[in-house]
């Protein structure tokens, strides 16, 4: 599901965008440089948006999971609540308890923990997951070029959500991780019946 959304929803989308900022690049007219710099800035909250469905739709499987798992191995204990009410913490937590094994034993989970923190951060703006996701992946914002004459402004630790940049490869990366975490768990299952 994850990587036909990919395919089929997200690249062809950012490509009609990209081929709108090219078409405009091209066009002499004087207009043309300000709905470009529109489209830009379309382009960049249509990344953030579809980061924010890529982890929607993988934290809406891994519920669903958790669901599953519970009325199978623990069926007369009330887990149904609680694996919908839990933040990533709990489901981490409830997936350990369930399955035998953590999240963070998957090669996947350093990068589908960075996706947590990204849908938070596109869901909810500058806060917590923002600091943090700031502090891990920098690459996600631009650099602050040098001013001229050697004023340079103070350093910034946190830049706004505002003006993050989340690119393709790191979108494909992300849906990457949520095929692997699943082919992981698959392989543990089938194992696990022997």
């Amino acid at each position: 599901t994850i990587k036909s959304y990919l395919d089929d929803v997200i690249l062809p989308a950012l490509g009609s965008l990209d081929r709108r900022i090219d078409d405009l690049g091209r066009c002499k007219e004087p207009w043309a440089v300000f709905e470009r710099s529109d489209i830009e800035d379309v382009l960049r909250e249509t990344k953030m948006a579809f980061a924010l469905a890529v982890q929607s739709i993988w934290e809406r499987q891994l519920r669903s999971y958790l669901l599953g798992c519970a009325r199978e191995l623990r069926p007369k204990e009330p887990l149904g609540k609680k694996i919908e009410r839990a933040d990533w913490e709990g489901l981490r937590k409830l997936f350990g308890d369930l399955r035998g094994i953590g999240l963070e034993a998957f090669p996947s989970f350093e990068t589908l923990d960075t996706l947590q923190l990204l849908g938070n951060a596109c869901r909810h703006g500058d806060g917590a997951s923002a600091v943090e996701l700031s502090r891990r992946c920098p690459d996600l914002w631009r650099p602050i070029p040098p001013m001229p004459f050697g004023d340079q402004p103070p350093q910034v630790n946190l830049q706004p959500v505002e003006t993050m940049e989340v690119t393709v490869e790191q979108l494909q990366g992300f849906v990457d991780a949520i095929v692997e975490f699943w082919q992981d768990a698959e392989y543990i299952y089938n194992e696990s019946i022997q």
